[in-house]
Parts: C-alpha cells; sequence; structure tokens
C-alpha cells in the first residue's frame, strides 16, 4: 500500500511553489497529499484537504479565524488541524512523510505539525530562515525535523527554487518509503545520556553490556538531548537508564540554555525502570562565547571548551542545590535506582590538575546527597573518577542485577 507524501502550504501565497513540488512528488514515484494551511487569500491551486477543513479540525472555522484578526492564534489552530490529519494518516499507516516551503510563518505553523509526529516519520522543512540568526530549537525540538535553507525567497520557480525544491521533493519520497516510528527494539535496549567528559564511560559500558546482544543508545545532555530521552523512555522503549550525565538538572537550576526543563530525571524512575545515575557534567555550567560571558561567573573557575562555549565551575551553593534537587527525583522512583558517586573526581575537567579542579565544591555535592539521598536509593562510593572502568562495572552490574 502506497504512502502519501504530505505537503504544507499556504496556498494563498505559496501555490505555484507548492504545485511544482506535487507534481516532483508524483515524478518521483511518491504519492503527494496537499494540506491548505492558509486562511487570508483564496487558494490558488486545489488542495487535497482544504482550508476549511483544516481549520474544522482544529476546532474553529475558517470565518471566525478571519474575523478575530489574531494571526498567532490563526497559526495555532491551523497547525492542530493539519495535525489532525497527518496523525490520523499515520495511525492508518498511510503516512510516509511530511514536507513543507515557507518563510517565518509558515516554518513556524509546519514545524508545530512535523513535532506532533513520532521520530523515525520523515519531516523536512524547507524555510527561508533556516539560515542566518534564528535558532533550529523552536522548530526542531526534539524530533528529528530537517531543517532545509531555501536560499531564495520562496516566491515564484526559478533557477535557485526549482533545484531546491526537486532535491526537497526528491529526498523526502525517497525517505517516506522507508520511513515510520521508531518501535521497540527486539533485543534489550538502554537510554543513556552523555557528553565529552562521560564518553569513555559510555564506550565501556556499551562494550561490557555487549553491542551484538543490547542497544546502549546514548543522548548528548544539551537540552533537547535529556528531553527527547525523557520522552522516548516515557515511550517504554527502554529496559534500563544509565543517567551517568545528569548535567541538564544543574542547568536547569542556574537557568542555562542546556536545560532540559523540569521533568528531567523523572521518566525511569516513574515507570520503574532500573536506572543508575553518576556524576558527569554536574561540576560544570555550560555557557557561550567567553567574550559574551555573564559577569556573575567571570571571577570563578573557567574553561574554554570551544570558541563558542566556555566553562564555569560550579559553586559550593549550586552542589548543594543540585545534590537536593536529584535526590527529591530519585525519591519519587518505584524501581531500583543508584548512585555512584567517584570521590577523586566528577569528570575529567576537574581533575586535580585540570582547569576546574574544585575539591570544596565536590564536597559539597557529596556531603548533601548523603545528607539527601533516600536511604531507598543505593549509595555507591568509590575512590576514583567518573571513566574509570571500575566506574562502567560497577554501572553495568547494578542494572543487570536488577534486570525485568
Amino acid at each position: 500500500m502506497s504512502r502519501y507524501i504530505v505537503i504544507l502550504g499556504s496556498l494563498d501565497t505559496k501555490g505555484p511553489e507548492v504545485d511544482f513540488i506535487r507534481q516532483r512528488v508524483l515524478a518521483e514515484g511518491g504519492v503527494p497529499l496537499v494540506i491548505d494551511t492558509g486562511v487570508l487569500n483564496e487558494a490558488t491551486i486545489p488542495a487535497d484537504i482544504t482550508r476549511q477543513e483544516v481549520a474544522a479540525a482544529g476546532g474553529s472555522t475558517l470565518q471566525a479565524i478571519v474575523e478575530k484578526g489574531d494571526k498567532a492564534q490563526a497559526l495555532v489552530v491551523m497547525a492542530a488541524g493539519a495535525a489532525h490529519f497527518a496523525l490520523d494518516l499515520l495511525a492508518q499507516d498511510k503516512l510516509g512523510g511530511v514536507l513543507s516551503i515557507g518563510g517565518s510563518r509558515g516554518t513556524a505553523l509546519s514545524t508545530r505539525v512535523m513535532q506532533s509526529l513520532p521520530v523515525g516519520v520523515p519531516k523536512l522543512m524547507v524555510s527561508t530562515i533556516a539560515s542566518g540568526f534564528n535558532p533550529f530549537g523552536p522548530y526542531v525540538g526534539t524530533k528529528d525535523v530537517m531543517m532545509m535553507h531555501s536560499v531564495a525567497d520562496i516566491q515564484g520557480i526559478n533557477a535557485v527554487t526549482r533545484s531546491i525544491f526537486s532535491n526537497a521533493a526528491t529526498a523526502i519520497t525517497a525517505m517516506g518509503k522507508n520511513g515510520g516510528p521508531i518501535m521497540r527494539s527486539n533485543k534489550p535496549t538502554f537510554a543513556a545520556s552523555i557528553l565529552g567528559v562521560s564518553t569513555s564511560l559510555i564506550s565501556q559500558i556499551q562494550t561490557l553490556m555487549d553491542p551484538e546482544k543490547t542497544d546502549v543508545i546514548a543522548f548528548h545532555a544539551i537540552g533537547t538531548g535529556g528531553r527527547a530521552m525523557e520522552e522516548l523512555i516515557e515511550q517504554n522503549l527502554f529496559d534500563g537508564v544509565f543517567d551517568v550525565t545528569p548535567s541538564e538538572v544543574l542547568q536547569d537550576i542556574v537557568q542555562s540554555s542546556c536545560s532540559a526543563g523540569p521533568n528531567r530525571l523523572k521518566a525511569a524512575g516513574q515507570l520503574g525502570l532500573p536506572q543508575v545515575v553518576a556524576t558527569g557534567g554536574i561540576d560544570f555550567i555550560i555557557e557561550g562565547a567567553l567574550e559574551n560571558l555573564p559577569a556573575c561567573y567571570r571571577d570563578r573557575k573557567i574553561m574554554r571548551h570551544t570558541p563558542m562555549i566556555t566553562l564555569v565551575r560550579t559553586s559550593a551553593e549550586e552542589m548543594r542545590i543540585l545534590a537536593q534537587t536529584m535526590s527529591e527525583r530519585l525519591a519519587e522512583s518505584k524501581g531500583p535506582a543508584a548512585v555512584i558517586l567517584p570521590l577523586q573526581a566528577f569528570g575529567w575537567f576537574s581533575m586535580e590538575g585540570s582547569p576546574l579542579h574544585d575539591p570544596e565544591s565536590d564536597q559539597a555535592f557529596i556531603d548533601s546527597i548523603k545528607k539527601y539521598l533516600n536511604p531507598r536509593i543505593e549509595l555507591i562510593e568509590l575512590n576514583t573518577h567518573l571513566n574509570d572502568p571500575l566506574v562502567a562495572e560497577t554501572a553495568v552490574k547494578f542494572i543487570k542485577t536488577h534486570l525485568k
């Protein structure tokens, strides 16, 4: 059975461009389905799902949207309506992928629809704002949305847009033949949090867990990685969690841009999955370029990680708050949980002789975790550093012992 390539577009302003893409998808052997997300003027080409149908599915009417005159609310309603049709196709196994073109409004609307779909379903946004000052975060979120720069404005079919749109149509059609929601693996699968400071530890864990028999899937702990990991844990895709880099809990406390929000370190416990937590990345705050470092951090130990990333050593007070926060979240666990405490150094950058070495702050965390951690949660103290093989062996032993 053929699956549809959904093409989202405002057919009053982007009709010819959408029609060109529809024809290119057909030429590539795909089955296009055009959804009109426009509001104001008349559609210039026929839609498979009209704007009136989209507005109704979004809980309103086109007339009501126009009369209200609220562009932001119109975007929300039309995105909800388009998402309704995309999710309905997905439920019937008739969705091959979603492709859209647009400027700032079209990008905001269409990526909102794309983010309603599970990871694995092909999603491609050809956007005028895919390059420049705009960050991708709001448009990609925790999903696998691909952003393609339109290079020229989306205003007619010409030497530039013809090539870009053709490439986009070919790409989404090809992906649509194989893409689909990710499914639970037929072998034991584990989530893991990772940063550069814990890459060696995760590599050791993957080896000890035997990659032929299990999957250990690592998520980069810079905000979106942690949010994605928590969401996928909630979808029951994992058998256990190696949360050895809970740095995003700290980033949320200090309101860093790398925060994963207040629900970090909760999903595994709520599902009763075995989880082991360590200290990767909890000893530094992630900030931007050194020249833009906030004044409040300038008297601390710092490390220039890259030209665009500066690491700031955590204070003793921040470490105490972090220990209490982690303890409170782990106390809610319905399953087995452990905290591994490497007493010599929490990561590469805080080892003796390294730029962020600060025994006083480390000790504040050690004392506080001992004070606040629920006795139900196992505390494992090791006289070594985070990336010592002993830490990996201990983490793997705990998870294997408590697997259902």
